[in-house]
């Protein structure tokens, strides 16, 4: 049989496989997109989107001091609650939501963070976990109740991400081992491994070996700009450098060069800081005690608790009512989520085509 045949079957099975594998998450999706389209778009009423996935803040609290971390000092803190409530906070959650981004501060400094992923496990939740890597050898069992690992690493230079996290000399180091040993776990259960590097213009020569790491070793990269007080840093726009890696990252993802979290497009938007539109929403973030951001965490404006609101949607229509719409703060920062959420509604298709 002719190879382009053999390949045409190959790429016809995996998307076959992967619809088979996500259908009840695509319903939502697809269902969601449609009545978003109709409201956004067409009736032009409102900017608040219905989310399909919950990014869950476990814990404040971190052993790194990363210098542009905007959750090292937030404006609005919570308490962490006991586990059993927790685990009712993610129930709650699990009523609407089955998608369920774990983050912090650092989540596993949280000792009781692999009883509460066992019990989202159990729920339902696909469950992706970000962290800095530096505890994964003690905590190595939260990896049998994840589906996905994302781990910070801006730079291989040692002594240079020991700066940038403040950390004692041989952080670093011990990262990148567990990085290795974690990332072969991962990738022998067939599930992605992502290293996720924050881009500044102390940086911007080090991401080339960090892009090289993880194709050697079938690792996803992912990457964004620093913030600076929650705020986008344009004046990396002016910096030759930083736009010639901005090309070299998006000409690889074209080029298949190595495997990038993202399509093309969203990676033009995220590096070269191209206005956008925000629909904050579609990603409910949510804190350690409940409390739900409106429209989002940046703005600072928690809209409900889920305590006294079980319903994220609810709180949503609520605050809406009290607080208003979404506002237009297009260019503000230039995260990820923000640039899918603008891809969700404004080029579904093309997001879409990612996943195939």
């Amino acid at each position: 049989m002719p190879e382009d045949r053999v390949n045409r079957r190959t790429r016809m099975r995996a998307i076959y496989n992967y619809f088979k594998r996500n259908l009840p998450f695509l319903k939502v999706v697809f269902r969601q997109y449609a009545q978003n389209n109709w409201n956004v778009r067409i009736r032009k009423s409102t900017r608040v989107i219905d989310p399909i996935s919950a990014i869950f803040y476990i814990t404040h609290r971190c052993n790194l001091e990363c210098h542009y971390c905007t959750q090292k000092s937030p404006d609005v803190t919570s308490e962490e609650l006991s586990t059993a409530k927790t685990i009712e906070l993610l129930r709650r959650i699990r009523t609407e939501l089955s998608s369920l981004y774990v983050t912090g501060g650092e989540p596993l400094v949280r000792p009781d963070v692999a009883e509460v992923l066992q019990a989202a496990h159990g729920m339902g939740f696909n469950i992706i976990l970000h962290t800095n890597g530096t505890l994964l050898d003690r905590r190595e069992e939260v990896l049998d109740s994840i589906h996905s690992l994302v781990i910070s690493l801006d730079s291989m230079n040692e002594s240079r991400f020991d700066r940038i996290t403040k950390s004692p000399a041989g952080t670093t180091r011990h990262i990148l081992e567990n990085i290795v040993r974690y990332g072969r776990q991962m990738r022998q259960s067939r599930r992605p491994m992502t290293i996720n590097c924050v881009i500044n213009s102390d940086t911007v020569d080090d991401v080339y070996d960090v892009m090289e790491f993880c194709r050697e070793n079938d690792f996803v990269f992912s990457c964004c700009t620093a913030l600076n007080n929650d705020v986008t840093q344009y004046s990396l726009l002016d910096n030759p450098k930083y736009m010639a890696l901005a090309d070299h990252i998006v000409q690889s993802k074209r080029e298949k060069r190595l495997r990038i979290n993202g399509s093309a497009e969203s990676l033009e938007y995220t590096l070269k800081l191209k206005k956008f539109n925000c629909y904050p929403t579609l990603f409910a973030r949510v804190y350690p005690n409940g409390d739900v951001f409106y429209p989002c965490v940046p703005l600072k404006t928690v809209g409900g608790n889920l305590f006294e609101t079980p319903s994220v949607k609810e709180i949503f229509a609520r605050a809406r009512k009290k607080l208003g719409d979404v506002p237009d703060c297009r260019r503000r920062c230039h995260l990820y989520s923000n640039i899918t959420s603008h891809l969700y509604v404004h080029n579904f298709w093309n997001l879409a085509g990612e996943y195939k």
